[in-house]
């Protein structure tokens, strides 16, 4: 099995990338039972610190979990098709209570600081408590604040970078699509540009000709 490393707590947010994925989030209830449901949208929604942002759909155990334990861990699926097949079985509506991950095939490890488990084959997790919840039709949105970061150890950069060819990370194309995936990693590239500004033109204290130096 692949050595999982801790991750800094400085590198927390490089770590999430790209900003919206495909997961698979774990929760527990009152009773330690484990849940594993799948999210086409789950989302960064701020740096530092660093906080985690997705809904839910009333009557899911997902649902249910938060609201009691205020606790989940963000595993965040590769574009692999063993590991997509595995997502759509964590996505099927067992029965309240039923733990997913075997029945998936997938593989749990202890959390490094919460009680949601990891999944062992997804690359990287992030194990948040709940900072606040808003009920919105029919769903719950959920924010919570990363308490523990970790990798596969080959998935992480010298510098705190992730390795896009091993992490691997996808999208859902949604409930139309039904099954259908695409890659969020191939050929990553980036932006060949830069601004002929001037000062006044920007807030103060913004470092506006950093935007488009590289960081890595």
């Amino acid at each position: 099995m692949t050595t999982k490393t801790d991750v800094r707590p400085e590198w927390w947010d490089n770590i999430f990338a790209p900003s919206s994925c495909l997961v698979i989030i774990t929760t527990v209830d009152t009773q330690g039972r484990v849940n594993a449901a799948s999210f086409g949208t789950c989302t960064r929604v701020c740096h530092d610190p660093m906080y985690i942002s997705f809904t839910c759909g009333e009557g899911k155990d997902t649902y249910d979990n938060i609201q009691a334990t205020g606790e989940f861990t963000v595993n965040v699926v590769p574009f692999e098709q063993t590991m997509l097949d595995r997502t759509l079985i964590c996505g099927l509506p067992f029965n309240a209570g039923q733990n997913e991950l075997p029945k998936a095939g997938l593989t749990p490890l202890p959390a490094r600081k919460l009680k949601p488990p990891r999944i062992a084959e997804c690359h990287s997790h992030f194990e948040c408590k709940v900072e606040w919840t808003r009920q919105w039709l029919h769903r719950l949105m959920v924010c919570g604040r990363v308490e523990a970061v970790s990798i596969d150890a080959d998935c992480i950069t010298d510098q705190g970078f992730i390795v896009w060819d091993k992490v691997k990370p996808a999208h859902y194309c949604g409930m139309r699509y039904r099954d259908r995936f695409v890659p969020a990693y191939d050929k990553p590239t980036r932006g060949v540009w830069r601004y002929d500004g001037n000062d006044p033109e920007f807030r103060a204290g913004e470092n506006w000709r950093d935007a488009y130096k590289s960081t890595d």
